[in-house]
């Protein structure tokens, strides 16, 4: 189950539920979706497993801040 919830209340404002087979990182994407786009997003916080260019790609384009670390194998990208 991956929960995207509101700082200030804590009200969950999206939901998706996976498998135990499925990766993490595709549904940060499908989880801002969910978002109506008028609303505003300040920060994401993620695990490193959304440490992807899809993710940070979905992040940057809601104008919001990730605040995502690095995955163990990650890199600079170019």
């Amino acid at each position: 189950m991956h929960l995207a919830m509101g700082a200030a209340t804590s009200d969950i404002r999206a939901v998706e539920f996976t498998s135990s087979r499925e990766r993490d990182s595709p549904n940060l994407p499908d989880l801002l979706g969910q978002i109506p786009a008028e609303e505003d997003i300040a920060t994401i916080t993620a695990d490193g497993a959304c440490d992807t260019r899809r993710c940070h790609s979905a992040v940057t384009a809601r104008g919001a801040t990730s605040i995502i670390p690095i995955r163990k194998t990650g890199g600079p990208w170019k």
